[in-house]
């Protein structure tokens, strides 16, 4: 039997694939485990947002204020009184799915875009940036589906029940999260 070493440092990109693989590995269980399913949606998701932070962490200052701020990354030293009363800002599930959009689609975070630009003008920058970094660009079929499992996730794991999960509707929508991680990858690694 093995045990965890004293202090374990997880860097992004290592951290985004152990998350992935385990997302992957609760998928094979996902048609028939409830636990397994809401796993695979909640570790495939963070994976996600892990990767493009990591991807868009670097060019921060090319971003609005409002973006950049979710895109600094805090000390890796745990601070019980900071890190446990709030949560740190971090570009959210929501917010990576907006930057990776079509610039011709609708924005679906119209809170991020903020300041004096018009929020069209804002969120169509923000897309160009983006989906430059990451090699990136989501359809419209792809973002419906992954909002489909950003919905999912709040409501199964933000907010209380009771909530109606359509296994079918999040299986299929996987489809749309295995390219978003496998391009996302493959800009990293690249």
């Amino acid at each position: 039997m093995s045990s965890l070493a004293d202090v374990i440092e997880l860097g992004p990109e290592e951290e985004a694939r152990r998350l992935w693989d385990g997302a992957v590995e609760a998928r094979t269980r996902a048609a028939d485990d409830l636990v397994a399913l809401c796993e695979s949606l909640d570790l495939g998701l963070r994976a996600a947002e892990i990767l493009t932070v990591h991807l868009l962490n670097p060019i921060r200052d090319r971003f609005p204020a409002t973006i950049a701020l979710q895109l600094e990354l805090p000390d890796p030293e745990i601070d019980v009184h900071r890190d446990g009363i709030q949560v740190p800002k971090a570009l959210q599930f929501n917010e990576v799915i907006d930057l990776l959009s079509d610039t011709e689609l609708e924005c679906v975070s119209p809170g991020m875009h903020r300041g004096w630009e018009d929020r069209r003008f804002a969120c169509r920058r923000s897309r160009v940036t983006a989906q430059e970094a990451t090699g990136v660009t989501l359809t419209a079929e792809e973002q419906e589906r992954l909002l489909t499992l950003a919905a999912y996730r709040n409501r199964l794991f933000r907010t209380p029940p009771p909530v109606l999960v359509k296994p079918g509707d999040i299986l299929t929508a996987f489809e749309a999260l295995d390219r978003l991680v496998s391009g996302l990858e493959a800009s990293a690694s690249g």
